[in-house]
C-alpha cells in the first residue's frame, strides 16, 4: 500500500475485559491527533459509535465508513481492538476498505497478535517507520536499564 495521507478516524468506547476500566474515546481521539500531526496525515472525518458492541460491522460508524465515497487511504484508530480482538472477525471489514484502496493504521502500536497481525498485512512505509520508532524506544530503554 501506499504512503497514507488522508484517513478517516474512528473511536469508540473500548472496555478492558476482566476490569471495569475502559478506553475513553476523547483519549483514543488525542492519540489519533497526536499520530496523525507526527506522520503528516489528514483526518478528514472522525466517526464515532457511542458503544463497543460484539459484532462491530453493524455498529453505525463502521457502515458510514463503509458506505464512505472512499477519499481516504486509510481508517486510522488507536488500538485495532476498538473493533475486535480477533482476525477472523477483523478480515471482512479489512477486505471492504482494502477494496477503497485503504488500510487500517493504528496509532499505538501494541503487540498482541491482532495488532501484530495487522501490521504485518501493511509492511509499507508506514510500517516501517513504526517498527524504527519502537526499535529506538526499545533501544533507549535498554541503554538505561543497562546504566
Amino acid at each position: 500500500m501506499n504512503k497514507v495521507r488522508k484517513a478517516v478516524g474512528y473511536v469508540c468506547e473500548i472496555p478492558i475485559p476482566g476490569t471495569e476500566m475502559v478506553i475513553s474515546k476523547e483519549t483514543q481521539l488525542a492519540k489519533m491527533k497526536a499520530f496523525a500531526e507526527r506522520e503528516n496525515i489528514e483526518l478528514v472525518m472522525v466517526v464515532e459509535d457511542s458503544a463497543y458492541t460484539p459484532n462491530f460491522i453493524e455498529r453505525p460508524g463502521v457502515e458510514k465508513i463503509l458506505r464512505s465515497a472512499g477519499n481516504f487511504d486509510a481508517v486510522l484508530v488507536d488500538r485495532v481492538w476498538c473493533f475486535s480482538r480477533k482476525m477472523a472477525e477483523l478480515k471482512p471489514f479489512l477486505e471492504q476498505i482494502e477494496a477503497k484502496n485503504a488500510q487500517l493504521v493504528s496509532a499505538s502500536y501494541l503487540w498482541d497478535c491482532v495488532s501484530q497481525q495487522v501490521r504485518h498485512r501493511y509492511m509499507g512505509a508506514l510500517a516501517e517507520k513504526q517498527r524504527a520508532v519502537a526499535r529506538a524506544k526499545t533501544g533507549a530503554r535498554q541503554c538505561q536499564v543497562a546504566a
